[in-house]
């Protein structure tokens, strides 16, 4: 069978609030499958959200023929920084104005103050996309070429890889991330994982089991288990 490996290359800064150090907002070099499902337009939300309830698990319920992974540094590649220094008033998407006489900050100066740290133009992380049923041909046909990912919709270019797999049997390692939810077993042992907002991820660990083997030349290969689904355990 083939599945798909697709590299992100950043056409600009890509923010996420990975973690938060005093005024430090810092962006990790991870993309979780989350803000990918909807990126590649697998998966759509509500245009407006009154409830402030985040609705992932629904909105994906019917995306069953595919499985994509959480996006990480390609091997061998550092990712590009880039840091902003910002002092404004608050970017919130509205604010409650006041009457003059109303106003609880009235003669107060309250700027909105910081840094951030941001995936730089040209930084390539790497994920891959397997098909449940269409051939990695039409999977590939409904991908876009460009998208859109973070908190100020930084734009990213996308290259598409067909690669060869094969199903195999036995002992193996997780040697590219998942979702901490995507599996029902959680690995036997040398496991690393990451911890991420909304889900944490798995970045390496043991399984015994069926698994997917991809053949990406020069003997390297990644390995995935066959029972992959999108948050299966939060279902």
């Amino acid at each position: 069978m083939e599945v798909l490996e697709a590299t992100i290359r950043t056409r600009g800064e890509v923010t996420f609030t990975s973690r938060e150090v005093g005024r430090l907002a810092d962006t990790e070099p991870y993309i979780l499958n989350t803000a990918l499902y909807y990126a590649l337009g697998l998966a759509s939300g509500r245009y407006v959200d009154t409830s402030y309830e985040p609705t992932y698990v629904e909105d994906t319920a019917d995306v069953t023929d595919v499985y994509v992974s959480p996006a990480a540094p390609v091997p061998d590649t550092s990712p590009n920084y880039v840091t902003t220094t910002y002092n404004a008033t608050s970017d919130e998407y509205a604010e409650v104005n006041y009457s003059a006489q109303d106003d609880p900050n009235a003669k107060q100066n309250l700027p909105s103050y910081g840094r951030r740290r941001s995936l730089a133009h040209g930084t390539p992380l790497r994920f891959f996309v397997i098909p449940r049923g269409p051939s990695a041909v039409e999977v590939d046909e409904r991908l876009p070429q460009y998208v859109r990912l973070g908190k100020k919709r930084g734009k990213a270019r996308l290259d598409i890889q067909h690669r060869s797999a094969t199903r195999q049997s036995g002992e193996f390692r997780l040697n590219h991330p998942i979702g901490a939810y995507d599996h029902p077993e959680p690995p036997e042992g040398n496991v690393i994982t990451k911890s991420m907002k909304p889900t944490p991820i798995v970045m390496q660990g043991d399984y015994t089991g069926e698994y997917l083997s991809i053949d990406r030349g020069d003997d390297d290969r990644v390995r995935f288990p066959t029972e992959l689904t999108f948050l299966a355990t939060k279902r």
